[in-house]
């Protein structure tokens, strides 16, 4: 798993329960509309008059976190989950809060991508920048790639997944990003090189689409730091939904907490150490 993609690893963790079908257009229809409503909310959120933060549309919450709590929550429906033709779309939120460091600092650990293998491992193997985009007036873009391992039974799976990400500047305190996957491939002993063709729409066995937006707001002599992971996988067959969903809705909510914290203590310790070992993107 990885700060920006939290969710990948569900794909290795569950790989005997997909169903053969392959990503038709009422499945995609119905999450390119998913997709465009919690895009909506993000952009009217970042209104100078709305909360900026999740954490912020509760007192109590934004107590919780600021006291050191990490939260999570079902973005959608009571159990992170909701049908689609043919699908199933998962979406997780959640929150922390970083005291003691500023937001370059929180940057130079989720855009250090060398050392995303020291930050969340053992489950990420490697990950690399592939392209960077200078500052325009939609944000800067970065291009990157990870490298997943689960032991599955007797076998290893590798899950290798390119994004897109856009971070956009919305004032001097707050940012956000939009992630989302390119290519999702599914290797198995050794064969992981990663670099050969991909039909995006075919995806892994489990996961077709993932999308993630982070915010970040720089106050209260820390960082908040808030992940929405949303994903698009195949369905799980009716005969093993009442034994596989509710391991699918914990793992789902515990990847996003466990990223979380993870990003917390990298931070942490990343801000006793030297400058950074990739270029920090602006925002800082």
């Amino acid at each position: 798993m990885t700060f920006k993609c939290t969710v990948c690893l569900l794909a290795v963790s569950f790989p005997a329960i997909s169903s053969a079908a392959e990503l038709g257009p009422e499945t995609l229809r119905a999450w390119d509309d998913y997709i465009r409503r919690v895009d909506s909310r993000t952009r009217s959120g970042v209104g100078r008059n709305d909360p900026f933060l999740w954490t912020d549309q509760d007192p109590q919450r934004a107590e919780r976190v600021r006291r050191g709590e990490i939260l999570t929550a079902s973005g959608v429906g009571a159990n992170g989950t909701q049908d689609v033709p043919r699908g199933l779309i998962h979406h997780w939120i959640g929150a922390a809060f970083i005291p003691g460091v500023t937001a370059a600092q929180v940057f130079a650990v989720v855009d250090d991508y060398n050392r995303y293998n020291q930050f969340y491992r053992p489950t990420v193997i490697d990950a690399a920048l592939l392209s960077r985009s200078a500052e325009g007036s939609s944000g800067e873009e970065d291009r990157f790639r990870v490298r997943y391992a689960q032991k599955v039974l007797f076998t290893s799976e590798v899950l290798v997944s390119d994004y897109q990400e856009r971070r956009i500047r919305r004032d001097e305190r707050r940012w956000y990003s939009v992630t989302q996957s390119t290519r999702i491939q599914e290797f198995r002993d050794g064969d992981d090189k990663g670099n050969n063709s991909a039909v995006e729409d075919q995806g892994s066995r489990y996961i077709w689409r993932i999308y993630c937006i982070t915010r970040y707001e720089q106050r209260d002599g820390g960082v908040y730091v808030e992940q929405e992971n949303i994903v698009l996988s195949r369905s799980i067959p009716i005969s093993l939904r009442w034994l596989v969903e509710p391991v699918v809705h914990r793992l789902s909510r515990d990847l996003t907490a466990t990223s979380l914290q993870r990003t917390r203590e990298a931070v942490r310790l990343n801000a006793q150490a030297p400058s950074p070992s990739l270029p920090v993107k602006s925002g800082g």
